[in-house]
């Protein structure tokens, strides 16, 4: 008669269990992480993973992450390199609120401009408002990989709606970007960087990444990647057009090597060989004591970032002119870059002054230039394009050579065949 629980209704232990299990599961289907369930604190490298973050920024940025994970209130808005750790301390705040009852929302920014943008052009503006609600109102959302991908007019429309509608209301957000801040756009820097609502966690490469001088290729890059080991024959499954199309590839970049004349333009999907040509590019250059310069277009325009700061040691004026002026320049996957306003002016200026100088340069990018009205799903087409500015210059039959490599992934080989020995300097002998 004395029991608190006197004259209540009560669920047993078993009727309990079941309705937690139920709602366990309602959370993680509501959470849209899927196979990032993984991605848990405990999982996490206590100094991130080595090569791709340093460790001093790291620590402090996992332990922000877990500290936000207890009591989500505020924005908790982490910047850093690809291979960081983001999407892993996004994630891991995510699967820990699933694990305290707490409803949440994950969603790649790249995936959740995709699934708006058929839906509004479509006019199925059922789903569309459905989406966006979700996204608006989410009790905690978690927008990985803000301002990957090329952000059109509508994309940064569309971002600007949900960060302004989330921030106004002050709901619960985590936000992951590659940019830095000093290339956020104005109205997300005022958002995102607001010290009264969000705790800001900055991850920075090694200090042997961002060190490391522009134009250096890593040895075992310039040791594996030369025209002997390029195998025309290309990934599992190669047609025999295909393979044509790679002998094609092959031939042209070593006449390229030998005497470098105006633009030769290398495109395809990711593996098909479009780097490999590049680099062995270089290598021959080098073997000839030739000078080259190479530039990975996202490292590239981090290093130029890096040289507005008061610590550089390096001029920014000093470290453009040199890339602007490189005898003959290799630009590795143009267009995967994070295509904001200041990096399409450098990259307008760059490709400008060395189309106007009429100067060596070998561009590779999953961009196809032949057919510009091609879907963006289809082999050799990433969604990402350029300017009309840089495509003009690039479209010039007269000054750039396209190559087309639409073949399989290299990777998807199987097991692999001994590989030459040969230096790059002995470019094709024996080759076929």
């Amino acid at each position: 008669m004395g029991s608190p629980g006197f004259g209540k209704m009560a669920p047993c232990v078993c009727r309990e269990k079941s309705w937690n299990d139920r709602q366990g599961e309602r959370l993680k289907r509501y959470s849209n992480l899927g196979p990032l369930d993984r991605l848990r604190f405990d999982t996490a490298l206590p100094e991130g993973r080595d090569g791709f973050a340093d460790p001093a920024t790291f620590a402090p940025a996992l332990e922000s992450a877990r500290l936000y994970s207890e009591n989500p209130e505020g924005w908790l808005v982490i910047l850093g390199p690809s291979g960081s750790g983001k999407t892993h301390l996004a994630a891991a705040v995510a699967n820990r609120c699933v694990e305290d009852g707490r409803p949440v929302f994950f969603i790649p920014a790249p995936r959740l401009l995709d699934r708006l943008r058929p839906t509004a052009d479509s006019g199925e503006w059922s789903e569309y408002e459905s989406l966006f609600h979700q996204v608006l109102n989410a009790p905690l959302l978690v927008l990985d990989d803000l301002g990957a991908g090329n952000m059109t007019p509508w994309a940064e429309e569309k971002m600007d709606q949900i960060l302004t509608s989330r921030y106004d209301a002050r709901r619960p957000t985590v936000v992951t970007s590659g940019m830095d801040r000093n290339s956020l756009p104005d109205r997300m820097r005022t958002r995102l960087l607001d010290p009264d609502l969000v705790t800001v966690c900055e991850i920075t490469a090694p200090a042997s990444s961002t060190n490391s001088a522009v134009g250096d290729i890593p040895a075992r890059m310039l040791e594996s990647m030369t025209f002997d080991s390029f195998d025309p024959r290309g990934g599992a499954g190669a047609t025999r057009a295909q393979q044509e199309v790679l002998k094609d590839a092959l031939g042209t970049a070593s006449a390229f090597a030998e005497h470098p004349d105006r633009w030769l333009y290398l495109a395809g999907p990711t593996g098909a060989g479009k780097t490999h040509l590049a680099v062995a590019i270089a290598g021959l250059r080098l073997t000839l004591r030739l000078p080259v310069t190479f530039a990975f277009v996202p490292d590239l325009l981090d290093h130029l970032r890096q040289a507005f700061s008061p610590e550089s040691r390096v001029s920014y004026d000093r470290l453009f002119e040199q890339i602007k002026n490189a005898e003959l320049l290799i630009l590795d996957d143009l267009g995967a870059h994070s295509s904001t306003a200041w990096a399409e002016e450098k990259l307008y200026q760059l490709i400008v002054h060395r189309y106007n100088s009429a100067l060596p340069t070998v561009i590779t990018s999953r961009v196809m230039l032949s057919d510009p009205d091609r879907d963006g799903d289809e082999p050799g087409r990433s969604g990402a394009s350029f300017s009309a500015s840089i495509m003009s210059r690039l479209r010039d039959g007269l000054m750039v050579s396209e190559r087309f490599l639409d073949a399989p992934d290299f990777r998807n080989r199987g097991s692999a065949r001994p590989r030459t020995r040969r230096s790059a300097g002995t470019r094709g002998r024996g080759r076929r």
